[in-house]
C-alpha cells in the first residue's frame, strides 16, 4: 500500500477536518479562515441533499493531508429542476502541496461521479488565487474541463451609524415591507419557484427547507425573511441568514499595510458609523442575504428589501450584510450604492468530455449561486 490513499471521510474525521480549515486560511490582504464549528458535517447540511468529503490520508504520518467536497442538490437548469453537483472546500496542508495529489484526488472524484447522480458540477475560484486557477483549469493529468461561466460578485454592505435609531420606512418603491410569518411560507415557496425558473442554477426550495436543524436553510426561519408586497401580492423577498451557529469566518492576519493602518482606518470608520476592522483572531459577524428574488427584476424593490435588512443588522450582533450575485444578474446594479466592499470569484461549469455539449448553457437566463451554500 502506498503512502497516500483517497477515501470518503467519516464522522470520526470531523475534528481533524475542522483543524485543517483553521490552519489553512484564504490568503489575501485580509487572511480569513472559513471554519465549521462545532461540527464540520452538521454545517455541510446546507450544501446539498448529498454531501461527500474526499480526504487524502498520509499513512506514514497518520493524518489527513488535504480534502475536497462534492455535494449535489436540485437546481433550476433551463427552467427545469435538475440534479447539479458543486465542488468546494479544496484544502491542503502546506507540507503536501505540489506533490501531484490534486490529480489523484480528482481521479477518485471521477470514480464517485460514476454513480450518475449529477451530470456536471459548478465551482468557484477566488479572484487572485493563481495557483488554483492554473492547476484546476489546466486539463492536465485527467482533470475535468473547467468551462468559464463569468464572475460572481460578493457585495459586503454595512449600515450607517444612524440606521440603529431609525425606524425603516413602511413603504418604499411602491411596496410595503414587512417580516414574514409561518403563514407566509406557501406564498414564499410559490414565488421562489416562479422566480427560480427564470435563473440558471437557482436552488429548488420548499417550505420545509426553512429553519429546521437539518434543513437546507437551517437557521433561517420565516421571521428572518423580509417580504415586499404590492396591493396584497408578494413581489419580492430576501432572507437575513445568520450562519454563525455552524459556519464562521475568522480574521487570521492582515497584510503589512493594513496591519499598520488598521487603527487609523478604524478611527475613520467610527466617525462614519461603519464597522471596524476586527483584531486578528476575531470572527467576522455578518448576515447572508439569502434567496433575493423580486418580480419583474425590479431593482427598486430589492433596494427596499436590502434597506430593511441593513436596519436589522444595525440592531443585531452582525456588523455586515453579504449578498452574492452573478455578473449577469440584472439586479446587481441596484446594490452598488450600498456596497462597502466587494469580492470577485470566478465561476465554472465542470464536467468530463462526454457531457460537455449537452450541458453547456445555451439560453439567456442570468446565473445564480446561493451565497449561503458556498
Amino acid at each position: 500500500m502506498g503512502r497516500f490513499r483517497f477515501e470518503l471521510a467519516t464522522a470520526e474525521d470531523d475534528a481533524e477536518l475542522r483543524s485543517i480549515l483553521a490552519a489553512v486560511p484564504m490568503d489575501g490582504p485580509v487572511a480569513v479562515s472559513l471554519r465549521r464549528e462545532p461540527s464540520f458535517f452538521e454545517a455541510s447540511a446546507v450544501e446539498g441533499d448529498l454531501h461527500q468529503v474526499i480526504v487524502c490520508r498520509d499513512a506514514h504520518r497518520g493524518r489527513i493531508a488535504g480534502f475536497g467536497c462534492r455535494s449535489i442538490r436540485q437546481l433550476f437548469v433551463a427552467g427545469r429542476p435538475t440534479a447539479v453537483g458543486y465542488l468546494s472546500g479544496l484544502r491542503a496542508l502546506p507540507a503536501y502541496r505540489n506533490q501531484g495529489l490534486v490529480a489523484r484526488g480528482y481521479a477518485f472524484l471521477r470514480e464517485l461521479h460514476e454513480d450518475g447522480r449529477a451530470p456536471f458540477y459548478l465551482t468557484t475560484i477566488a479572484d487572485g488565487n493563481r495557483p488554483a486557477l492554473a492547476t484546476l483549469t489546466s486539463r492536465r493529468a485527467g482533470l475535468p474541463a473547467y468551462h468559464p461561466l463569468g464572475t460572481y460578485h460578493t457585495l459586503v454592505m454595512a449600515p450607517r451609524g444612524r440606521a440603529k435609531s431609525m425606524q425603516p420606512a413602511a413603504t418604499a418603491a411602491g411596496v410595503a415591507i414587512r417580516t414574514a410569518t409561518d403563514d407566509d411560507l406557501p406564498r414564499v415557496e410559490s414565488l421562489l419557484a416562479k422566480a427560480g425558473a427564470t435563473r440558471q442554477y437557482f436552488p429548488c426550495l420548499c417550505a420545509e427547507d426553512f429553519g429546521a436543524a437539518r434543513a437546507t436553510l437551517r437557521g433561517l426561519s420565516p421571521a428572518d425573511l423580509v417580504l415586499a408586497e404590492r396591493r396584497g401580492q408578494l413581489v419580492g423577498l430576501v432572507g437575513g441568514w445568520d450562519q454563525h451557529a455552524f459556519k464562521q469566518a475568522v480574521v487570521e492576519r492582515y497584510a503589512s499595510h493594513l496591519r499598520w493602518s488598521r487603527p487609523l482606518l478604524n478611527a475613520w470608520a467610527g466617525m462614519r458609523g461603519l464597522p471596524r476592522l476586527p483584531a486578528p483572531g476575531t470572527e467576522l459577524r455578518y448576515l447572508t442575504a439569502a434567496v433575493p428574488v423580486v418580480s419583474e427584476r425590479d431593482g427598486g424593490v430589492l433596494a427596499a428589501l436590502v434597506e430593511r435588512l441593513l436596519y436589522n443588522v444595525a440592531n443585531g450582533p452582525a456588523g455586515y450584510l453579504a449578498m452574492g450575485l452573478h455578473e449577469s444578474d440584472p439586479l446587481l446594479p441596484a446594490l452598488q450604492p450600498y456596497r462597502a466592499a466587494s469580492y470577485l470569484t470566478h465561476t465554472y461549469l465542470v464536467c468530463w468530455d462526454e457531457v460537455e455539449p449537452r450541458w453547456m448553457p445555451s439560453d439567456t437566463r442570468p446565473a445564480y449561486l446561493e451565497l449561503g451554500f458556498l
